[in-house]
């Protein structure tokens, strides 16, 4: 293969897998001399990046696996596929030509591909305070986005009964603090001004590294001590989210924006699916978080249709979900994960119609619960991002809010930029995630 490479990414799944795409395709350019391609059209590796959540989401997989190949191989050019599916289903890819490396291989992914190809390949950089840590060793700050995300943890040590997570992802691990803090350094220095801390179980931050004396609310303080930008977390375990972690993670720069996987309201449902916390809990937790971030949006992940869940058990999920705190749902109807205790459970599987049926009146009062917080919000100010979409009537950039409204920026206003605005209601991107 002469000339110029060029390489693409694309991602299934969890923003983690974005994070590690572009780490990837970034480490093509910085190692192999690579540029990035507009599209498959253009690329000579294409790096697909696999989720394996849901029986939709792994079939996904595979399809986008085959049209990839159909694109790049009759020029010679070769696929790449790694996450989740390559890691606990390789098998799903017999057949295909492509390169199956699993989440464990990602670190030797850019290397291995060169060496299949016979591309010069540099070796990576040494990573500087607190190596050896996990990969990306080197955060991508060239990535084209109003905000950087920066992976701090992997891995999970929760076994609930629906999750194959533990098995393509492994136990919890953690990113050392001096890592983090010079990886934050760079895309600071970069130009982002918002950094969103990524995980499969954030709140785990710190416990394989440093027991129980440095922990996430501890790191985010470091983080914001550095200044020049604000943080935002993805999704946050309630397991873990104690009402002390909670009141120290309320501090002047994390942004009002919290996404917990609560998955039920109903106390069978939760044991069954070997979740440690009730209905109680939860309630608790949801009026904490409102009272420790004023304005905040709250979203939650909700499985629908989880086995053997009766019409009462799925009203307390409802009656959980109305909690004024709740501001939108990621609702998930129950797909059995091969290898998980609950896909065993054929004989308390719902039928599908009721499945079905469920997800749709969650995602139903999700919508009403979105509009209601966007509608409170009016009137107030907002520190928001310039995003890099535009608006299709107006074509103007959209905003985001730091808690999770999006908005038609400024005239003029560049991405990456941070404004500051009153929330006028002709300005709401009413329809817009």
């Amino acid at each position: 293969m002469g000339g110029l490479i060029r390489v693409w990414g694309y991602t299934l799944g969890c923003r983690l897998n974005a994070y590690e795409t572009e780490a990837l395709v970034d480490g093509f350019c910085r190692r192999c001399g690579a540029l990035r391609a507009a599209g498959p059209e253009d690329a000579d590796i294409v790096i697909l990046n696999t989720c394996a959540v849901t029986g939709r989401s792994t079939a996904r997989s595979r399809k986008s696996a085959r049209q990839l190949v159909a694109e790049v191989a009759p020029r010679g050019g070769m696929v790449v596929v790694t996450g989740c599916v390559a890691q606990v289903a390789p098998e799903d890819f017999s057949g295909m030509d492509v390169l199956v490396v699993p989440n464990a291989g990602k670190a030797a992914l850019v290397e291995e591909t060169a060496a299949r190809l016979g591309i010069a390949c540099a070796p990576e950089g040494d990573p500087g305070e607190g190596a050896p840590g996990l990969f990306p060793l080197e955060a991508p700050a060239s990535v084209p986005r109003s905000r950087a995300f920066l992976k701090v943890q992997d891995g999970c040590d929760n076994r609930c009964t629906y999750c194959i997570v533990p098995a393509a992802r492994g136990p919890s691990r953690s990113q050392p603090r001096e890592l983090v803090l010079a990886h934050a350094r760079r895309l600071s220095g970069a130009g982002f001004r918002e950094i969103s801390l990524t995980g499969v179980d954030l709140i785990r931050y710190g416990v394989d590294l440093y027991g129980g004396s440095y922990d996430l609310p501890a790191l985010v303080g470091d983080l914001l001590r550095l200044g020049g930008f604000r943080v935002r977390l993805s999704s946050v375990e309630p397991i873990g989210l104690t009402g002390d972690v909670l009141s120290r993670l309320a501090l002047p720069g994390v942004c009002r924006h919290l996404h917990l996987p609560i998955q039920s309201g109903s106390d069978a449902v939760l044991s069954r699916m070997g979740r440690r916390y009730g209905r109680r809990d939860m309630l608790e937790l949801l009026d904490r978080c409102a009272a420790l971030f004023p304005g905040l949006a709250l979203g939650a992940d909700i499985i629908a249709g989880f086995p053997g869940e009766t019409e009462e058990e799925f009203r307390e999920t409802l009656e959980l979900v109305a909690h004024p705190a709740v501001s939108y749902l990621h609702v998930f109807p129950f797909s059995p994960r091969p290898g998980t205790p609950a896909a065993g459970w054929r004989d308390l599987f719902l039928h599908t119609e009721t499945v079905t049926h469920r997800a749709g009146v969650l995602r139903s009062l999700s919508r009403g619960a979105r509009r209601r917080f966007r509608e409170g919000a009016v009137g107030t100010e907002a520190l928001a991002i310039v995003e890099g979409r535009t608006d299709e009537t107006t074509g103007r950039h959209i905003c985001m809010t730091d808690n999770y409204i999006p908005l038609l920026a400024p005239r003029g206003a560049s991405e990456g930029e941070l404004v500051r605005l009153s929330i006028a209601r002709e300005d709401v991107c009413w329809e817009t995630r």
